[in-house]
């Protein structure tokens, strides 16, 4: 890896844990205890225990994919009581304006201990990853229809947005 790659890829492994941090200590403050780490040999192990799966994607070969194009990347394993109950990815934009969640997918044990949360514990984390590099809005790209409303509740506050010439996708403000 060129020196360059290398330290761009250090520099943004040390932002994710950062805003990792942050948003674990949100979390806890609402009486939510996770764990957020990077997604790890761990994790990968752990997600392959999933069954059934609503989504097939194959997390493995993303994530190796997005870590060789992307250092910028956002990417969680969200842990609590030492099962793995989601997995994460998303990148931000090129320019300072948004944070993209390209990939959600939550453990489908329905007794797994996040069980209808995961998708706010991810949103915390993208937020504060969003915040950590400066941008001002949260993106998500092509979310299962079914979730949509759960997505534009007033609890997660996202929006449809239809700009002209572009796909529509579902946008909100980052917190402060």
């Amino acid at each position: 890896m060129p020196a360059s790659r290398s330290s761009a890829e250090f520099r943004y492994h040390a932002l994710r844990h950062l805003a990792c941090q942050a948003a674990g200590a949100d979390l806890a403050v609402a009486g939510l205890a996770v764990d957020l780490r990077p997604i790890d040999a761990a994790a990968l192990d752990a997600f392959r225990t999933w069954s059934p799966r609503r989504v097939a994607w194959p997390w493995p070969e993303m994530i190796a994919d997005w870590r060789r194009g992307h250092p910028a990347r956002f990417e969680v394993a969200v842990w609590r009581d030492g099962i793995l109950c989601a997995l994460a990815l998303g990148r931000p934009s090129p320019k300072a304006t948004h944070m993209s969640l390209h990939y959600l997918e939550a453990n489908p044990d329905p007794g797994h201990p996040l069980r209808r949360k995961v998708a706010a514990v991810a949103i915390t984390a993208l937020d504060a990853y969003a915040t950590v590099l400066g941008k001002h809005e949260l993106r998500l790209v092509d979310p299962l229809p079914a979730l949509i409303p759960f997505y534009c509740s007033p609890g997660m506050g996202f929006e449809l947005a239809r700009p002209h010439g572009e796909t529509p996708y579902r946008r909100r403000s980052v917190r402060p």
